[in-house]
């Protein structure tokens, strides 16, 4: 696969995903050095099936952790970039992620529609509670964002199930192994190798909610 055909298949979305490590899930800014899911497909509804099936597979894991955004992440770096993250999560959880927490453990999985419904939060003005939540918990990588239907007809990304949030260390149990064996040291530069030719500075913006202070300042 050459740079500059679009992906269409699952292999190719593979061995994108194998090259760039990094995947915006949407579409990229001139802010964000990173790949684009969009951009790679040239297609919303092709760009949206491949994703779930990356997903499906357990190819990629998404994060918001990165640059504030929805990223794709390969799974080769997933246990770098989960284990700088847990070392900074928050000692307390918001009450609203705590409670929307308890629910995906007891039910398996829940869509934000859910997480809405259990903490009534319906007909607000979104980001609600409920968006806030779920956005908190992926940010401290306690859950995941996993496959969806795609409808066949109308806005590809409008699931009529939503998506489904699950905890992330059931869910990938064989990654999390893989960071707990890892010295911070090491996955920081694996990480650092993933995200490319970027400047420092970008790269301790980018990665800002992995990073500690002295880390920061080394990169910057």
């Amino acid at each position: 696969m050459t740079h500059n055909r679009a992906i269409q298949t699952e292999r190719d979305a593979i061995e994108f995903m194998k090259r760039v490590k990094f995947a915006l899930r949407y579409n990229s800014t001139p802010s964000l050095p990173l790949a684009s899911m969009y951009a790679a497909a040239r297609d919303t509804r092709r760009a949206i099936e491949l994703t779930n099936a990356l997903l499906t597979r357990k190819e990629v894991v998404e994060t918001n952790v990165i640059g504030g955004r929805l990223v794709l992440v390969h799974r080769d770096i997933v246990p770098a970039l989960f284990a700088l993250r847990i070392r900074l999560r928050s000692a307390k959880l918001s009450d609203d992620a705590d409670r929307a927490l308890r629910l995906i453990e007891n039910e398996g999985t829940a869509s934000v529609g859910e997480v809405r419904r259990f903490l009534g939060v319906q007909g607000t003005n979104r980001p609600d509670r409920a968006d806030l939540a779920v956005s908190e918990l992926q940010r401290e990588m306690l859950i995941d964002r996993g496959p969806s239907v795609v409808p066949k007809n109308g806005i590809p990304y409008l699931s009529k199930e939503g998506f489904p949030y699950r905890l992330f260390e059931a869910s990938h149990p064989d990654l999390v192994k893989t960071a707990k064996e890892l010295r911070p040291s090491d996955a920081l530069e694996i990480v650092r190798r993933a995200a490319g030719p970027i400047s420092a500075k970008k790269f301790a913006s980018l990665f800002r909610l992995c990073l500690k202070p002295e880390e920061v300042v080394s990169t910057a």
